[in-house]
């Protein structure tokens, strides 16, 4: 990707459904609490078949949702608000 961040989030970023769905579920306060608890996230992705077919097509998600830095800037709406603009300035999206 060209944004130099972190490649992860370039695949992501490519799928506006994908984090529109991110975004509203994020915004979830359960949600907010599960995201202290690694091994809920696990829990949610095994019940969820999306999730998991999101996490099959790309495996590094699965990295990605168990870590502390990227849980916290997901669960800010300010963040992701902030990339999504970033994307679409980019031309994606």
């Amino acid at each position: 990707g060209m944004g130099g961040g972190m490649p992860d989030m370039d695949a992501m970023m490519n799928d506006p459904a994908a984090m529109e769905q991110m975004t509203q579920m994020m915004q979830n306060p359960m949600m907010q609490a599960m995201l202290q608890d690694p091994n809920m996230m696990d829990q949610i992705i095994n019940s969820n078949p999306q999730m998991q077919q999101m996490m099959q097509q790309q495996p590094h998600l699965r990295e990605m949702m168990r870590s502390p830095e990227f849980l916290r800037s997901i669960s800010d709406p300010q963040v992701m608000q902030q990339m999504m603009q970033m994307r679409q300035a980019m031309g994606g999206g």
